[in-house]
């Protein structure tokens, strides 16, 4: 199998289970509790605020850049789906105007936010650098898809746009509305599982380093623990009136 191919068949198996990439990063990030020293808790047992505010703000700017996709997404673009490569119409506007792939920046972001709770950065790069190998193969059979689909315009338009680091100029505003209505819909899921994310790392974290200092229990971090509990309740009702009323329905998103 020529190597073009092979990456392609990777990219398309990961693609389909993609969504479990975060459940693979839990041995390592409970391996790193354990034989390395966190930052998340000082001597006295007392919570490092300042990184979780950051591990917070760099989660919060990774749901940032998913709300603006979602905001002007047309429907039948590649979204959730994980059966196959999806896309009705080349999106070249937007935030799609100064990157070719803000989903994977965002979802990289909201993925680094629990790691930086770990104080850890040489694990923070490592999982850097294989999230980018990981999602890589994806996006490559994913260019594979959208250059057999949609040909030359698809071409110039990767030649004038980064696919991950978002540029500085050439931005072109989008030629649909933001639908906040459709955000919602689209992004519930994405918030609630970031703060559960941060929440659950931190009660993993506090649990492996008290055990490990013969610490009573410190009891779970204020602001993460308000930050899960309205996201709860906020993901409660929004899946309560997705489910059962079509307010959230728009035509053409």
């Amino acid at each position: 199998m020529a190597l073009q191919e092979e990456l392609k068949s990777q990219g398309d198996f990961l693609f389909r289970y993609r969504s479990y990439l975060p459940l693979c990063i839990v041995p390592f990030f409970i391996l790193v509790i354990c034989t390395s020293q966190t930052f998340l808790l000082d001597e006295y047992g007392e919570y490092n605020t300042a990184l979780i505010v950051v591990a917070i703000i760099v989660g919060f700017v990774g749901q940032g850049i998913r709300i603006w996709v979602a905001g002007y997404a047309p429907k039948d673009t590649s979204g959730r789906n994980t059966k196959e490569q999806k896309a009705s119409v080349l999106n070249h506007t937007g935030i799609y105007s100064i990157v070719r792939n803000p989903l994977y920046l965002g979802n990289f972001l909201m993925m680094l936010s629990p790691v930086i709770l770990l104080g850890n950065w040489l694990f923070i790069v490592v999982f850097s650098l294989a999230f980018w190998l990981y999602y890589e193969r994806i996006i490559f059979a994913e260019e594979s898809f959208l250059t057999k689909k949609f040909g030359e315009s698809y071409t110039q338009w990767t030649l004038s746009t980064p696919p991950f680091v978002p540029k500085l100029k050439g931005y072109i505003p989008s030629d649909m509305d933001f639908s906040f209505r459709s955000m919602l819909k689209r992004e519930y899921n994405s918030f609630f599982g970031l703060t559960t994310s941060l929440f659950i790392a931190h009660l993993i974290i506090v649990a492996i380093v008290c055990y490990q200092e013969d610490w009573e229990f410190v009891y779970p971090n204020e602001i993460l623990s308000v930050l899960f509990g309205l996201s709860a309740v906020f993901y409660l009702v929004v899946r309560l009136l997705v489910k059962t009323t079509k307010i959230f329905n728009v035509s053409g998103r």
